[in-house]
């Protein structure tokens, strides 16, 4: 962080002095476009630049209109880039250079850099300094258009991160019996419905069970409820993009939201080091976290009023319609409708995201997976066949094409009588295939094209090294 601290300590400076004095303004704007320097600019920036560095080449005695405007925009760039430092987020995770967003930041200091330096030492003459005032313009462009791709990564990062700990929160209250309000999660709830209305992409999110904090400095909470609130903001996720779909629930899509991010409550009594262990679960651990939907469906009912269909759902989204599940072994209909859907929802999420035993799977893989269950009779088949809605790659998912090149789906096509548009979204290709990161995404509708495809989604780690450089937002 040495070198951040000192590009901002320097700037700050520089953005401090520059501002004190007013540069005042030629009276006569028809004879000349060039701005007269007051002495305590010349001063300032001798005292910036050095003043063995001014006696070989002066400061000059004005600047052009355009260059003191060039200089307005740096002074703003400059305040974002501190306000974007001093988030509490940013400065917990600023001293892990591996994180992309930090590793992002570092190369729009170093940018912003060259723009202060370029900015503190303009020459003499007005025409060299309109050629002059063509580089920082552009330089200042690149910084502009990166600081708005750092201060996105970081706004949806927070997301990510604030809906974990929302959720959190309330399971720890709740495993201490302690007073909890659900509006937060009801709210939670909201949210995810109406991005799911407005098709917006799905984050599988993920947290190691041990974790007890979002991040150095932030709120902690006991373990393993992070890991806990992760899995189920993403079972939400899937519930709001299917739930629609089914004439029970389509008219009140907002219970069973709410069922996914509280059907987990109970894996509060599992010590954290057993969802932690990447091997097989003993015989006394199994048994405990079998136990977790009844004991999820009593907290519910402690704490939600008229919560019996709710609670239902929860005691019984681990049972399965062969059967063979927990903790009673229900078999078919005798499960709640409401307690299928969360099944097959918990299925999905769950092979998609990142475990500690295991990478998350591919979309397509997982899509397939789950459908096979239900034709076994283990899920129930229309609730899995919602799933085709998703698509096999839903919109967000990173992907890489037969031809080696990476993209993100951007769209996907809602002909369900081609049975090839589940798997021929719109792509837009961000990387060739020798790694290369374009300068601007490319579009690319597979449904219209005679050849090539998708060959899988990528795993987190292999979009950090591919995009983690460009798309910080990516990762």
């Amino acid at each position: 962080m040495s070198d951040t601290r000192g590009l901002l300590d320097r700037i700050s400076a520089f953005r401090n002095r520059l501002g004190s004095k007013p540069l005042a303004i030629a009276e006569d704007s028809s004879t000349s476009t060039a701005v007269a320097e007051p002495e305590a600019f010349r001063q300032t920036l001798r005292q910036i630049t050095g003043a063995s560095a001014l006696a070989e080449s002066p400061v000059p005695p004005q600047l052009t209109a355009r260059a003191r405007q060039l200089l307005q925009s740096a002074r703003e760039f400059l305040e974002r880039q501190r306000k974007f430092t001093a988030d509490a987020l940013f400065t917990g995770i600023a001293h892990d250079d591996t994180d992309p967003i930090v590793a992002y930041h570092h190369e729009t200091t170093s940018v912003m850099d060259s723009a202060v330096r370029m900015a503190q030492v303009f020459p003499e003459s007005p025409s060299v300094q309109l050629k002059l005032c063509d580089g920082l313009e552009g330089i200042l462009s690149i910084v502009k258009e990166r600081l708005s791709v750092q201060e996105r990564a970081l706004s949806q990062r927070k997301n990510d991160l604030g809906r974990i700990d929302r959720l959190a929160a309330a399971f720890t209250a709740m495993a201490q019996m302690r007073a909890v309000t659900l509006k937060p999660v009801a709210d939670l709830s909201e949210e995810l419905l109406e991005e799911a209305r407005q098709t917006k992409p799905m984050r599988f999110l993920a947290a190691d069970p041990l974790s007890t904090r979002s991040y150095p400095g932030g709120t902690e909470f006991q373990a393993p409820a992070r890991f806990i609130a992760a899995h189920a903001v993403n079972v939400a996720q899937v519930v709001a993009r299917i739930v629609h779909l089914d004439y029970e629930w389509a008219s009140r899509p907002l219970l069973p939201v709410l069922g996914a991010l509280l059907m987990d409550c109970g894996m509060m009594r599992v010590p954290a080091a057993a969802l932690a262990n990447p091997g097989k679960l003993n015989a006394d651990d199994r048994r405990l976290i079998e136990t977790h939907p009844q004991y999820g469906a009593e907290w519910v009912v402690r704490y939600v009023q008229d919560a019996a269909p709710l609670a239902d759902a929860i005691a019984t989204h681990h049972e399965r319609a062969d059967g063979t599940g927990y903790p009673v072994g229900l078999r078919g209909t005798t499960i709640p409708a409401l307690g299928r859907m969360l099944a097959v929802a918990d299925v999905y999420a769950g092979m998609c995201a990142d475990r500690p035993h295991r990478p998350g799977q591919d979309t397509r893989s997982t899509l397939t997976d789950v459908l096979l269950l239900a034709e076994n009779g283990q899920l129930d088949r229309d609730f899995a066949e919602y799933l085709i809605h998703l698509s096999f790659y839903p919109v967000g998912s990173v992907v890489e094409l037969t031809d080696g090149r990476v993209g993100v789906v951007a769209a996907n096509h809602p002909n369900r009588m081609d049975p090839r548009s589940p798997g021929r979204p719109v792509v837009a290709v961000l990387a060739e295939a020798d790694g290369t990161v374009l300068p601007r995404p490319e579009h690319v509708d597979l449904s219209s094209s005679t050849r090539g495809g998708i060959i899988r989604t990528l795993s987190t780690e292999k979009r950090r090294q591919m995009l983690g450089q460009r798309y910080p937002d990516l990762v």
